[in-house]
């Protein structure tokens, strides 16, 4: 089998549309006067995420970011956070009415224009893009914990 030359310029392609993609993504949280912690934390609190804990899994974040993240929240009106029963530590996060309003006015718009330009590719590509896309954030999770295995 013939070996692959390595291209450098591939992968530097890839590093800046993903950069590039990146800095896209971050307009939705200022558009909606947000920062990007507050704004996925709020967005995932609004999908059902009950727990700034779990929120911190699923995001990849520190709890000092998240806890950050939902004390400006608290401030803005938009969350109110309560102990969960039988563990005063856990945090159990909810909108009020104010935050269902503005998840609604705001981060569901960013949604429903994401899905607009999502639908512009055909479905075969859109297939494809998420099939790569998994594929390499697969390849690249078994790279590095490999790597941190041999440290």
């Amino acid at each position: 089998m013939k070996q692959e030359v390595f291209n450098k310029h591939e992968l530097e392609d890839f590093r800046n549309v993903y950069n590039d993609l990146d800095s896209v993504y971050a307009v939705f949280p200022r558009i909606c006067g947000l920062s990007g912690a507050e704004y996925w934390a709020l967005l995932m609190v609004y999908e059902g995420t009950v727990t700034q804990r779990d929120i911190c899994e699923q995001l990849s974040l520190s709890r000092q970011t998240v806890n950050s993240a939902f004390s400006q929240l608290v401030k803005k009106g938009l969350v109110c956070l309560k102990p969960v029963e039988n563990n005063l530590r856990t945090k159990q996060v909810f909108l009020t009415e104010e935050g269902t309003a503005f998840v609604e006015k705001y981060v569901c718009t960013m949604h429903r224009l994401e899905e607009r330009v999502w639908h512009m590719m055909a479905a075969d590509e859109r297939v494809q893009l998420v099939q790569l896309l998994s594929k390499y954030r697969d390849l690249m999770r078994e790279a590095l914990q490999s790597h941190q295995e041999k440290e």
